[in-house]
């Protein structure tokens, strides 16, 4: 019996290429369906940290974590990470951090460190083998998420009672952790980034905790409430107040709508938290 007749190296090629249109079609649907379980932990995580919250405000009076006391010396300054709070309790004046309200949920054992991880980001679970000996997190790399600046003078802590629909958590602030430079919040918002958070691909959008515990993930940063929102603003957003950024007269207007008793008339900032009225946040870092 004759041997079956070898392919060719015409049909060898046929075949190679038949599997890399294959790959070329399969691999899209792969890596978009890996993302999506990564933004589904994500989420979970918030939903997590945002229990803990609750948990820890059960033992307050009714607020969620705001270690420090209100700084009413230089409106709008913070510190992140602070090194001398690492080991050492944080001071009740100075500058406060949000970093440190954060842990503090870590160090109660109402959480643990890897919940602050986005799987999305390269950043990796805080080291502390002990979280009651630290006050802080490590660094930057250690924490993937902003949380609501709980420290001006003006404004009233968030808690239980406060507003459903206000942001708590979510994805990193691109302007503070994100690392997105050399370009105007204004000029990112209306860029094909739409001003997102850098922790998921593509800066397609991002995961937000709100103040009842739900998570969404939105495709742009005007999640807040809404604020005095003028003809201008709305061709840009939905009238609500953009998360990452503090409010803005009304001349800037386009970029945080979340305006409503606007004070202040300097460059939109994400790092300088002057709010305003009740409609905004600011989410840092």
């Amino acid at each position: 019996m004759k041997n079956p007749k070898a392919m060719t190296l015409i049909e060898l090629l046929a075949v190679v290429a038949i599997l890399a249109m294959l790959m070329a079609i399969l691999l899209p649907s792969v890596s978009q369906s890996y993302e999506l379980s990564k933004r589904t932990a994500c989420a979970s995580n918030l939903r997590g940290i945002g229990q803990a919250f609750y948990i820890y405000a059960q033992d307050a009076p009714n607020v969620f974590p705001t270690i420090a006391g209100t700084y009413t010396n230089t409106p709008g300054m913070m510190h992140l990470f602070y090194p001398q709070d690492r080991t050492t309790a944080p001071p009740t004046t100075g500058i406060p951090s949000p970093t440190v309200d954060m842990w503090s949920v870590v160090r109660q054992s109402y959480t643990q460190p890897k919940q602050f991880v986005c799987p999305s980001t390269t950043d990796l679970p805080d080291p502390a083998a002990d979280t009651t000996a630290y006050y802080d997190f490590s660094g930057m790399d250690n924490l993937s998420y902003g949380y609501q600046y709980q420290h001006h003078p003006n404004r009233r802590v968030i808690g239980m009672t406060s507003e459903p629909t206000f942001p708590i958590v979510a994805d990193g602030n691109p302007y503070i952790k994100g690392g997105v430079t050399g370009i105007s919040i204004q000029s990112d918002r209306l860029s094909a980034a739409r001003g997102n958070s850098t922790n998921h691909p593509n800066r397609l959008g991002q995961n937000v905790l709100f103040q009842d515990n739900r998570v969404v993930f939105e495709t742009g940063p005007d999640v807040g409430l809404p604020g005095r929102a003028s003809t201008v603003v709305q061709t840009v957003s939905r009238g609500r107040d953009h998360c990452y950024t503090t409010h803005l007269s009304s001349v800037n207007a386009i970029v945080d709508p979340g305006d409503e008793a606007p004070q202040w008339t300097s460059p939109e900032s994400a790092g300088m938290c002057d709010l305003g009225g009740k409609s905004d946040a600011c989410l840092v870092p």
